[in-house]
């Protein structure tokens, strides 16, 4: 612990006095399409201002919106991207120069495929759609077929790696052909036939596409023994990616555990977040927790890179929900300055002037933008997608004030609780206030939806601001429009009977 104390302290010592040190020299943007995904001319765009802010590559997790073709076919989204419109993508970014990543998942978080009844035979629990029977060479077959499609397509554009995701597998040697082969063919050790069947999914990459290196999260390697890595030669197959959306990495992710990642592995990646990692149903990006992240994320490059030949790479996630069935959370829209200045956290971890300078001009931002007014939500910056967060900001200030409105509130604790709108029966003297302030908000309401329906149009597929609006803001003008009835109902009672009213 005291060792761990004093490198801290002499990491940032050093930023203190200017003296130079290295971070990441490579920043790899993560696109999560399994939640509002962006219509194709959106997603070139955000190519565009990623490039602009001086990240390296990007992380395509396709997920549903792959054209898979084959078996495939019968479980794509029927928003799924067209061929054509994936090389269009692919193109713009090879035209920036950006290293593009696919990443599809092989062992865990496989729900798009897993939900539907033709593959429900294939899960590991048969309660859960979350991880493949990996005992079952069908699951091997059909995995490999999602590999080999979407490499197909991403080894025309010279991919130099793949993720293969294998996070998160929270059942395994459950399903019926797990059971059987365990202990016939791997010592009734769930790891061995995890490590297995990632082996094959790598040699597959390996053999089928011999320029790409395979890359993992870290979930299954963190704590396995050192012996079993080697004897599934995945220490020479794949590359781990450390990943830990925390504020606290030297907790999270001690000193030991990097010490028994450098005995296998000579390279590693990192895994930071700026956005989807601060709750399932966060839609404004609150910043602060990604900025903390990723200055962790600074500080274990400087104490930890000695122990690799290369640990120079970092992907910066950006969730759109917690799994298939999660949530809508932070969206491209409400998180584009998080990404900006997350990226100039990796490289420099102090946010410079001329750095905030270069981040104000490639988001678009007048010139007279301040740093402050980037980290305070308030800038006027037009960005990709601003029209959005725009919107999305507006109703975020609308419903805070009318939450912080604590007269209407104390009126309401007393005189509009539920036996009051039940019985039609309260003191009209303290509730037609707070009848014109339901007025008021549901008209202002009812401007902002239309504004975040048209922006969200502009950028999204049909059913994301359908979703959007069902479980964050229609909740909301239900409840403020049930307590306006309420109101003008009790308005309409002139004379009431005696107590009591409950019988």
């Amino acid at each position: 612990l005291g060792l761990m104390l004093l490198q801290r302290t002499l990491v940032v010592l050093a930023l203190t006095l200017n003296i130079a040190l290295c971070g990441y020299q490579r920043s790899i943007v993560h696109f999560d399409m399994k939640g509002a995904p962006p219509k194709v001319a959106y997603f070139k765009q955000l190519l565009t201002t990623i490039s602009g802010l001086g990240a390296t590559g990007v992380l395509l997790e396709w997920e549903d919106m792959f054209p898979f073709r084959g078996d495939l076919s019968r479980v794509v989204n029927k928003n799924a991207y067209t061929e054509d419109e994936v090389i269009s993508i692919l193109e713009h970014a090879q035209q920036l120069e950006l290293e593009v990543i696919p990443l599809v998942q092989t062992l865990a978080h496989m729900e798009w495929i897993l939900k539907n009844e033709e593959y429900s035979n294939l899960r590991e629990d048969e309660r859960y759609p979350m991880v493949a029977c990996i005992g079952d060479p069908q699951s091997l077959e059909l995995i490999l077929d999602s590999v080999n499609q979407l490499m197909r397509v991403h080894s025309k554009f010279n991919s130099r790696y793949i993720h293969i995701g294998a996070d998160e597998a929270f059942q395994v040697g459950i399903c019926e052909a797990d059971r059987l082969v365990l202990p016939v063919k791997y010592e009734n050790d769930t790891l061995r036939m995890i490590f297995d069947h990632l082996k094959k999914v790598s040699i597959n990459v390996t053999e089928e596409f011999p320029a790409t290196k395979v890359l993992m999260w870290f979930d299954e390697l963190k704590s396995a023994p050192l012996e079993l890595i080697k004897e599934y030669s995945l220490d020479e197959l794949v590359i781990p990616v450390v990943w830990k959306y925390t504020s606290n990495l030297d907790n999270d992710l001690p000193p030991e555990m990097w010490k028994n990642m450098s005995y296998s592995f000579k390279e590693v990646w990192g895994g930071s977040a700026f956005k989807g990692a601060d709750g399932a149903s966060r839609y404004w990006n609150r910043l602060k927790p990604y900025i903390l992240n990723n200055k962790e994320w600074y500080l274990q490059n400087e104490k930890y890179k000695s122990q690799f030949t290369t640990f120079d790479s970092i992907i910066i996630t950006g969730w759109q929900r917690y799994d298939h069935f999660a949530s809508l959370c932070e969206l491209w829209p409400t998180s584009m300055v998080s990404l900006a200045l997350n990226l100039i956290v990796l490289t420099k971890f102090h946010i410079d002037t001329v750095s905030a300078e270069q981040a104000i001009q490639a988001l678009n931002c007048p010139p007279s933008t301040t740093l402050d007014q980037l980290v305070a939500g308030s800038d006027i910056c037009r960005f990709p997608g601003y029209r959005a967060r725009d919107a999305i900001r507006d109703y975020v200030q609308l419903k805070t004030f009318f939450e912080n409105s604590t007269w209407v509130h104390n009126r309401e604790n007393g005189w509009l609780q539920s036996s009051h709108m039940r019985l039609a029966a309260s003191n009209p003297y303290y509730i037609d206030a707070i009848g014109k302030a339901y007025e008021r908000t549901l008209k202002k309401l009812d401007t902002v939806s239309t504004n975040l329906r048209t922006a969200f149009t502009e950028i999204f597929y049909p059913d994301v601001i359908e979703e959007f609006l069902t479980d964050y803001v229609t909740p909301f003008s239900e409840d403020l429009q049930k307590r306006k009835d309420a109101v003008q109902n009790i308005d309409t009672k002139r004379s009431y009977g005696p107590r009591p009213w409950f019988l």
